[in-house]
């Protein structure tokens, strides 16, 4: 699945659900009577109050014509409002075309280079290697659960994909987006405070975990 249109369900979902711990009536792509033929991602009511909330990234807001139509039918109805609400898009990276996850051999042939690495005294070069590893083993998590990632992304939005799916803990994503910051600041040329030797060894831990969970799903 596109996952652009996974990043809009998920929102109405966390959006039906909060109206519905407001005592709002919620219904989820909605027919709307007055409007033949076009689906309403959320329409919730209570009491005198009705309205349909439309959930869409800035790419999919383009796929609706008849949004103003919508908008200006629900003006002149009494009770009724119209909320627009956007989702953030993944920022696509710029990268060769045909780049692809490392395969599970090379994940694990980038941790054994880092341990090397990591005992000849270059621990920041150690990090990256791990790091990378790191982003593949998710990224291969994501798709054996067949979702779909059609982008080369920051490594903030495959974290907040994996958790948002239950493929990695919520303790998990806290503890890699820590460790996120470690590689951004080395990857561009900053001098890190607080960074030591254990932390590359902690996250190849964290990495053979990974990949080890990968191989009971398959």
């Amino acid at each position: 699945m596109e996952d652009i249109a996974i990043l809009e369900r998920k929102f109405v979902e966390k959006k039906a659900a909060e109206y519905r711990s407001r005592g709002y009536e919620v219904e989820e792509n909605c027919q709307l009577d007055f409007l033949p033929g076009y689906r309403a991602d959320l329409v919730v009511r209570k009491s005198e109050e009705t309205r349909v909330i439309e959930v869409k990234s800035r790419t999919s807001l383009a796929r609706l014509p008849r949004m103003t139509e919508l908008a200006e039918i629900l003006y002149e109805k009494p009770g009724w409002s119209y909320d627009l609400l956007l989702v953030g898009e993944p920022e696509k990276l710029e990268a060769p075309e045909g780049s692809q996850p490392f395969a599970e051999e090379e994940i694990r042939r980038r941790l054994a280079e880092a341990a090397v690495v990591l005992e000849k005294g270059s621990g920041e070069a150690a990090y990256l290697l791990v790091w990378s590893a790191c982003e593949a083993a998710i990224r291969n998590l994501i798709e054996t659960a067949e979702i779909s990632i059609t982008r080369v992304t920051t490594a903030s939005y495959v974290l907040d994909m994996a958790v948002m799916h239950g493929i990695i803990s919520r303790e998990d994503h806290d503890y890699l987006t820590d460790m996120m910051k470690y590689r951004n600041a080395i990857a561009h040329g900053f001098d890190v405070n607080g960074f030591s030797d254990k932390k590359v060894t902690e996250l190849i831990e964290v990495v053979v975990r990974l990949l080890d969970s990968e191989a009971e799903l398959v």
